[in-house]
């Protein structure tokens, strides 16, 4: 339909008004006449104004909750379950009562895993629904709208658990299973390392771990990304012993530095410098020596309290050192290896937005690690006492500073370590008895002779 023009309207108006010759002017006619030129100008505006689309409403769905906190029930928590316990600890990562445990403080400590009635008056989710939807997210790495069919939960109130899930974690059990050894544990440490590796004075292993962060800001993907990795990351620095707890954890450094510039700006440099890092003294090769060491790869600098492996070995005491070291620093790559298959949110991109998120997500999967090897009695430092942990150090003045810089970067303490450990560790080898000696030579001539004999 064409819009009306302005001559079309005069001639519109005179031939329904005017054009009947009788010259009439009265009040009704001009009344008349003015309504139809208001409505004709209505549909004039009307017909020129673009057109505005339709706001449509937002679809409600209708979740039967309390169907849902039903059916989880009947599964996993009554009497007699439907999935046994070794199913719940393959899908849950946790034994039933360690995830109760979680639960019962989660829902004490917060009132967002309280279950409260909404707007409308109609209960919420329940403690269990949320801890069971974001222990889902981070043990499959699924994304936030997958509970939507079995726990019915809405894509935002997934996203929404999960975050106060992680943040209940590590301010409820943070300062206990992310908490730096004390004296008694580095005594269990150093006995058990030093009957599983032979190296004593050991206190765990030091390495770096990338994390894929797949939304990152295009702004910031040049910082974040290094040539050895697929695209922007995020680097977490851990200490894990031979039970594969995590003592040290540091997270958020950008992708493109190295195991050095994470070092250098860590909390467990920090530790050592500040004198606040906990000492215990031990023995190698009838030296005495005031503080422990940590395995690392190459790249680490001579510091004393790093224990590095030989590029090349001239002797067969360093052979034999370069092997126990290398083999005994594999505890924080299976560490990183479970922390993964443990928790395949780790393991996949990262699709968070922000890196506190990320952060919180870390060391929320580590502090529960560690209450999983508690909780099946496999770490090395069972007994947990509280009054130790909670000691104050007094502020160490700029002298005590650099005075514990000297002492952390003096490469004679290196050296002179590194020898005791070689000749240590030669010294408490294993050496099979002579008879199993012959017998293994008589067992190579004996197959020798067979071979000659099939060739003839």
């Amino acid at each position: 339909m064409d819009s009306p023009n302005s001559s079309s309207m005069i001639n519109f108006y005179y031939n329904e008004y005017f054009a009947d010759g009788d010259g009439s002017t009265d009040e009704e006619l001009e009344q008349e006449a003015v309504t139809s030129a208001c409505q004709l100008a209505v549909r004039y505006v009307n017909h020129s104004r673009r057109p505005q689309a339709q706001k449509n409403k937002r679809g409600y769905v209708e979740r039967d909750r309390r169907a849902a906190h039903d059916r989880l029930m009947k599964d996993y928590f009554d009497e007699a379950p439907a999935f046994s316990n070794e199913f719940f600890r393959r899908r849950f990562r946790m034994s039933k009562r360690l995830f109760l445990r979680i639960v019962n403080d989660l829902e004490a400590n917060y009132d967002y895993f309280k279950q409260k009635p909404d707007a409308r008056g109609a209960l919420g989710f329940t403690g269990i629904q949320k801890c069971t939807s974001a222990l889902r997210i981070l043990a499959y790495g699924n994304t936030t709208d997958i509970n939507d069919e079995y726990l019915k939960m809405a894509e935002k109130t997934t996203r929404d658990s999960l975050e106060h899930f992680c943040r209940g974690i590590i301010d409820v059990y943070g300062a206990r299973y992310l908490r730096t050894p004390t004296w008694e544990d580095l005594q269990k440490i150093y006995e058990v390392h030093n009957a599983e590796h032979g190296l004593p004075g050991m206190i765990g292993s030091i390495d770096c771990m990338h994390w894929r962060w797949d939304n990152c800001p295009t702004a910031w993907r040049g910082q974040h990304t290094r040539g050895d990795q697929k695209g922007p990351t995020i680097i977490l620095q851990a200490v894990a012993s031979q039970d594969l707890w995590v003592w040290s954890a540091y997270f958020g450094v950008v992708g493109s530095c190295n195991d050095i510039n994470v070092f250098e700006q860590s909390p467990l440099l920090e530790e050592w410098i500040s004198g606040k890092a906990p000492k215990a003294s031990f023995y190698a090769n009838g030296n005495y020596y005031p503080h422990g060491y940590y395995l690392s790869d190459g790249i680490y600098p001579r510091y004393s309290i790093f224990v590095k492996t030989f590029s090349d070995h001239i002797d067969d005491k360093r052979a034999y050192f370069k092997k126990v070291q290398e083999s005994s620093r594999k505890d924080i790559e299976r560490c990183f290896g479970v922390l993964k298959q443990r928790w395949q949110y780790l393991r996949n991109p990262c699709r968070a937005w922000s890196k506190q998120k990320m952060r919180d997500a870390m060391y929320a999967c580590i502090i529960m690690h560690n209450m999983i090897l508690e909780d099946e009695g496999k770490a090395i430092c069972q007994n947990y006492v509280p009054e130790a942990v909670q000691q104050e150090h007094p502020q160490a003045s700029m002298e005590e500073r650099v005075n514990n810089a000297r002492e952390l970067r003096y490469e004679p303490y290196h050296s002179q370590l590194m020898v005791d450990l070689v000749h240590h560790a030669w010294s408490v080898r294993y050496v099979p008895p002579e008879g199993d000696e012959e017998t293994e030579d008589e067992e190579d001539e004996v197959g020798e002779g067979e071979e000659s004999e099939d060739e003839n």
